[in-house]
């Protein structure tokens, strides 16, 4: 592959992140401003915030992208996925959850509990997500089918973050069981939130939908750490251990 393609492949992944982010990002401004400040009238704070993470998503990829210099290496492509996943996670996870419990007007106790267990499930979920990543890729031959060497690079297609998917569902049975913990939170917030909601007032909709969509949240979590341990740390460590940069091919 010549160098004028791989420079059109890299600004491509960036172009990809922030079309993607810019999107999300909107969206999330949009639900902030609109619920916290022209609906319910309590704050702007989070129609900022909202305002300053599409800034972030949007500049991200570029500065990534300038640093990179069109090379494509594996590390600043899994950094600009980050962005878009971080856009994700922004809407479901802050957006619909945390600005709920921090801004809604509610007893100190249920603002303070639905922010510490989110905040506390959530780092749960990702060092269990970190875990069975590592414990994947220190069982398995997966650095060694997945990374060609190419003779002055390494080679990595990014069809092979699949692979990884079926070594974490075969070799991490801790992390099965956690997922469908994650998952089976779902249903129980429904009825936890139609048990709860009529001491929410008109906020008991909002609230609803903030426990059910959590589990989504956790589980992008999860995505940002298997993202950032295999395509950014891992190709990081492999081209300080071979003094070759780790690309990104078809």
């Amino acid at each position: 592959m010549n160098n004028k393609n791989i420079r059109i492949k890299s600004w491509n992944y960036i172009l990809k992140s922030i079309k993607s982010s810019a999107a999300l990002n909107i969206f999330s401004v949009i639900i902030a401003y609109f619920l916290y400040d022209i609906f319910f009238k309590i704050s702007v704070v989070p129609g900022s915030l909202a305002l300053a993470m599409l800034g972030i998503c949007m500049v991200g990829p570029l500065v990534v992208g300038m640093r990179d210099r069109g090379s494509s290496r594996l590390h600043s492509v899994g950094l600009t996925g980050i962005f878009s996943i971080a856009s994700i996670y922004f809407l479901f996870g802050v957006t619909l959850y945390y600005f709920y419990f921090l801004f809604m007007p509610m007893p100190t106790f249920a603002r303070v509990l639905g922010t510490g267990v989110g905040v506390v499930l959530t780092i749960y979920w990702m060092i269990i997500s970190a875990r069975d990543v590592n414990k994947a890729l220190t069982t398995s031959r997966f650095i060694e089918q997945t990374f060609e060497d190419a003779g002055d690079v390494l080679h990595y297609k990014l069809a092979n973050m699949a692979k990884l998917e079926r070594l974490l569902s075969t070799r991490s049975p801790s992390g099965k069981f956690h997922m469908w913990l994650v998952i089976l939170i779902a249903p129980f917030s429904l009825v936890l939130g139609r048990i709860l909601s009529p001491h929410f007032g008109p906020n008991g909709p909002l609230f609803i939908a903030a426990l059910i969509l959590f589990p989504v949240s956790q589980w992008l979590a999860g995505l940002m750490v298997r993202q950032y341990l295999v395509m950014i740390r891992l190709p990081i460590t492999l081209e300080r251990q071979s003094g070759k940069p780790v690309i990104v091919v078809e």
